[in-house]
């Protein structure tokens, strides 16, 4: 319970860095690892996939977005997500049904950023940033409470994507996050390498299924461990009765980080038990 409560002060503070400024620094001075619009008039920090289509059409070497993005990835790989940002705490807030993660449906979120990049390059617009719900939520809303935007049909189309994510949300926990995010997506690719992750007890694990039915991403994470669509957001943590999971910073590769890749292999202590 006390893991659950420190990862909600997390995302508390991440709200509170990305909406109301409590930092004062300038809006273009750092880099949200996180999923936040850029051009929400409360906003401090700079949204990675905004500035990414931003500097595809400027035709800019991203060196800045690079080094920022890889730094919090191998800080924390998906941890951002389930730990600080913004709109992953709106996916958490409308978590009501916890289903089984469809595997098919995850590249999903690979084809949402490749095709962000080519309709960067191909239309010289951030075409992602019209149509993001987070954007939705962060930007178009409170302008429109301000009176600067006005009800028209760029603003339908964001209250379009932002109702059919909250209803996608409410029917899949995570639902955002699981297929759509193009932030989860890059992410992902550090998982396996961040500092930050689960590690495993195979030794202790009798594969009861707790883990499994506490997971707000419907994965596995005793046969996964660290898997690229795990947000390590310790849910499966404190309901482990055997002890067997745990969560915190450990370097790559140590015992209980590394996956068991061959179904057939013999278990380890130190691998995650394949399946029976």
């Amino acid at each position: 319970m006390r893991l659950r409560y420190l990862r909600r002060g997390t995302q508390g503070l991440g709200v509170l860095l990305a909406v109301f400024g409590v930092t004062g620094i300038g809006m273009t001075h750092l880099l949200f690892p996180g999923l936040h619009c850029y051009a929400c008039p409360l906003a401090i920090t700079v949204c990675p996939i905004g500035l990414m289509q931003n500097l595809i059409i400027a035709g800019t070497v991203p060196f800045y977005l690079v080094g920022a993005v890889a730094t919090y990835g191998l800080a924390l790989g998906r941890g951002w997500c389930g730990w600080f940002c913004p709109f992953g705490t709106v996916n958490d807030l409308l978590a009501f049904r916890k289903v089984r993660f469809r595997h098919a449906l995850s590249p999903l979120k690979f084809l949402v950023l490749v095709g962000t990049g080519v309709a960067a390059w191909s239309l010289a617009d951030t075409w992602f940033c019209k149509l993001c719900p987070a954007a939705s939520l962060t930007a178009s809303l409170p302008y429109l409470g301000l009176g600067v935007a006005q009800v028209n049909t760029p603003f339908l189309v964001h209250m379009g994507t932002l109702a059919g994510t909250l209803v996608g949300m409410a029917l899949v926990s995570r639902f955002w996050c699981r297929y759509l995010c193009p932030m989860g997506a890059v992410l992902s690719v550090f998982n396996r390498v961040s500092l930050f992750g689960l590690r495993l007890r195979a030794d202790r694990c009798g594969q009861c299924g707790l883990c499994v039915q506490a997971c707000p991403m419907g994965i596995e994470p005793h046969r996964d461990i660290n898997s690229p669509d795990c947000i390590k957001c310790g849910e499966c943590v404190p309901v482990c009765k055997a002890g067997a999971l745990s969560i915190g910073f450990s370097l790559p590769g140590v015992r209980g980080r590394v996956p068991l890749r061959a179904p057939g292999a013999s278990a380890r202590a130190d691998r995650v038990p394949p399946h029976q």
